[in-house]
């Protein structure tokens, strides 16, 4: 989906005459686990969540109609450009999208209920242990799923003091805990596809941290069977850092030099002004990647990001790149 097209499906869902709101709590159910259940909120309260999530959603649509370079990119090839949006397309997924797709699948009638017991109920469950929420926003045959991560701070406890105002002149307490919902979007769902708004939140996910390590490997056996490297082991010892994790899984996905000959890949590095002194080579004329500055200019290489300008006649080293088709 292309920006363009993402835009014309938002327009087309905040032009529904009767919007429908649905709000889904994703809770903590021990250390490591979640379950989801589905808020029973007042329509009065609704009206506003609507308004925000609207407003919100039509900052993504300005967001494509005012910027010419804004693109939806898949995640799997995210650079540091901050015009995109990027579509999630690794094989493996956070658990959280799963939450998403539950939401999405079950739209028949009586799926959350008491009976079933995925309603949140204030005698069973706490508002402490909301990690995030999904907010279905639409109607049947055109609709979003947004997601936004719940921070404590958005939690406001009983045995807190809150003065509120009373009287005209007077203020008064709130004796009951609340949760300030915050109408933002992190990632959201449309059709089948999931695309994140907010790169830095699904960062912070641990499973997110091992899909993209687990990448990484893949990426290093890869790298490993071009020949070019000499401790290809050196590689590995850093896949738990996230940011060159990350790198190391585009470039086995997008890179067109996974498809040069090897001798046409060190030529290029021993000729060039700034990788011909970044690397020293072994007896068999293989890259020794000693340092962390050499192996991440490896990483560039890789990725082709060394580009020369015919009209200037200038070398540039840019991430960011659109094939002219």
């Amino acid at each position: 989906m292309n920006a363009q097209e993402l835009k014309l499906k938002l327009e087309t869902i905040l032009g529904i005459d009767q919007i429908g709101v649905n709000v889904f709590f994703i809770l903590k159910n021990g250390e490591d686990t979640f379950n989801i259940k589905k808020a029973d909120i007042r329509q009065d309260a609704m009206d506003p969540l609507i308004t925000s999530l609207t407003y919100n959603i039509h900052e993504i649509i300005d967001q494509i109609s005012s910027n010419e370079d804004f693109r939806v990119l898949n995640l799997s090839s995210a650079d540091d450009r901050s015009s995109a949006i990027y579509e999630y397309d690794l094989d493996e997924r956070p658990d959280t999208f799963y939450f998403i797709d539950e939401v999405a699948n079950h739209i028949e009638a009586g799926y959350f209920s008491i009976e079933n017991g995925n309603v949140f109920l204030f005698n069973d469950d706490r508002l402490e242990d909301i990690d995030g929420y999904i907010i279905k926003l639409g109607d049947t045959d055109n609709n979003i799923l947004l997601y936004r991560k719940n921070y404590p701070v958005n939690v406001f406890k009983q045995n807190k003091i809150f003065l509120i105002k009373g009287d005209d002149s007077q203020f008064t307490t709130m004796n009951d805990s609340f949760l300030r919902v915050d109408a933002k979007i992190d990632f959201f769902r449309l059709e089948d596809s999931v695309f994140i708004y907010n790169l830095s939140v699904l960062e912070k996910f641990s499973d997110f941290h091992q899909i993209i390590s687990a990448e990484a490997s893949k990426s290093i056996e890869q790298i490993d069977a071009l020949g070019l490297v000499e401790n290809i082991e050196i590689l590995s010892e850093r896949i738990n850092e996230l940011s060159f994790a990350r790198k190391l899984t585009k470039i086995s996905t997008i890179s067109p030099v996974f498809t040069l000959p090897k001798v046409q890949v060190l030529s290029f590095a021993q000729a060039h002004r700034l990788l011909s002194t970044a690397f020293k080579y072994s007896e068999d004329g293989n890259i020794i990647l000693d340092t962390k500055k050499s192996q991440n200019l490896f990483i560039r290489l890789l990725n082709d990001d060394f580009l020369h300008s015919q009209l200037s006649n200038t070398d540039y080293l840019t991430p960011a790149k659109d094939k002219l088709d």
